[in-house]
């Protein structure tokens, strides 16, 4: 090797020695700036909505936009005298990303003197993050109606900070039995959201002119079609994990006394928002609506294949026993996720809007406990050559 490119290829922890900015400034600023950006796209859609409006001041359109921006953080909000609680998942996951970039480039600022983990950089830019939300939200004066959905949300926020360090600082993901069994469950809950979003696009293609006609009953215009889409896909993920609660038959709930599952569906009076239109009809459900049931039995299988792949020299006991038990714990992982993406946007009918909780972590667990059973024992038989 020439003395030049000897040069070049001089490893990267050296030349982060000679960087001006530390990670922790680095953090401090990715932290202040997600929070303003996140704020100002909230503000920014309810501004643009305005635009479209007869009525109200732009002072007003940017107050509501700050309830959305607090809104996505899981602070439990109030939008004149209706308490809102439902967490725009969307906003969140636009958030978490932009944290986990800021986190990548903070760990690149770490001097190779330095002994700094993916935890500490996620948790100081995250603090730093939140710190306004509170501020704000103690401004305003806005109840905190559900903690725990708040600390939800911080929970998502610091794992996206730590992903993204951890990735930029070449910490690698462990071959422990924790992190397989992590993988699995992940595995099974992004299973689950793709069977959602067949249910939802199925939904949308087969009332597509229900759709389209109350998108036109509300007129929106330019402006207020485009700001009418934007909070649509703010809460598209919600309707991933609440279609992923249909597929696998609890079904939600979209206000109090109804439901929507492949058995059946009975609804009552709902707010004109074009997304609503994919709801089926009220009455029994169609015959080949219960195939959507194999969703979490697909799930449950898939989660018992990340385990058994890391570990494939098991009796066929050992490995129904540990499928069974990945699946059983997928199906409660995503009862959490449920809930997280359950909440109230109003008083009276519009409470409790989501999955059904209690049924649907029976639903989960059952189905997807018994299909990482049966696929271990299945997997479990198979000659150790053919696996």
């Amino acid at each position: 090797m020439t003395p030049a490119r000897k040069k070049d290829a001089q490893p990267t922890r050296l030349r982060r020695v000679s960087a001006p900015i530390g990670w922790t400034a680095v953090a401090f600023m990715g932290g202040a700036a997600t929070a303003l950006a996140s704020w100002i796209l909230c503000a920014g859609v309810t501004i643009f909505a305005w635009l479209a409006a007869d009525s109200g001041s732009i002072g007003d359109a940017a107050r509501l936009g700050t309830r959305l921006w607090l809104l996505s953080n899981g602070v439990g909000v109030r939008i004149g005298t209706i308490p809102v609680t439902l967490v725009p998942w969307g906003v969140t996951a636009a958030i978490a990303f932009v944290i986990s970039r800021f986190a990548a480039a903070s760990s690149r600022r770490v001097r190779s003197n330095q002994t700094t983990s993916p935890v500490l950089i996620s948790v100081v830019m995250v603090a730093i993050y939140l710190l306004p939300v509170l501020v704000v939200a103690v401004w305003l004066g806005e109840p905190w109606q559900v903690p725990a959905r708040w600390a939800a949300v911080i929970a998502v926020l610091l794992v996206a900070g730590a992903w993204g360090s951890s990735h930029a600082l070449g910490v690698g993901r462990t071959a422990s039995r924790g992190g397989v069994v992590f993988r699995a469950v992940v595995a099974a809950q992004l299973a689950m959201l793709v069977a959602g979003a067949a249910v939802l696009v199925t939904g949308l293609g087969t009332h597509l002119s229900r759709v389209a006609a109350l998108h036109d009953a509300l007129q929106p215009g330019v402006a207020g079609g485009i700001a009418l889409l934007l909070v649509q896909l703010a809460f598209a993920p919600n309707a991933l994990v609440w279609s992923a609660s249909y597929a696998l038959g609890s079904g939600f709930s979209v206000g109090t006394g109804s439901v929507v599952a492949p058995a059946g569906t009975e609804l009552g009076i709902l707010p004109d928002i074009p997304l609503l239109g994919a709801l089926p009809s009220s009455g029994p459900g169609d015959f080949m609506d219960l195939w959507w049931l194999a969703a979490g039995a697909a799930a449950g299988a898939i989660a018992c294949w990340v385990v058994l792949a890391a570990r494939p020299a098991v009796r066929f006991d050992q490995a129904s026993l540990k499928g069974g038990a990945c699946g059983l714990l997928a199906g409660v992982a995503f009862a959490g996720v449920a809930w997280a993406a359950s909440g109230d946007l109003g008083t009276l009918r519009l409470t409790g809007l989501g999955p059904r909780l209690f049924p649907l972590l029976v639903m989960a667990a059952t189905t997807m406990g018994l299909s990482g059973m049966i696929t271990g024992l299945a997997l479990g038989l198979i000659p150790r050559r053919g696996r």
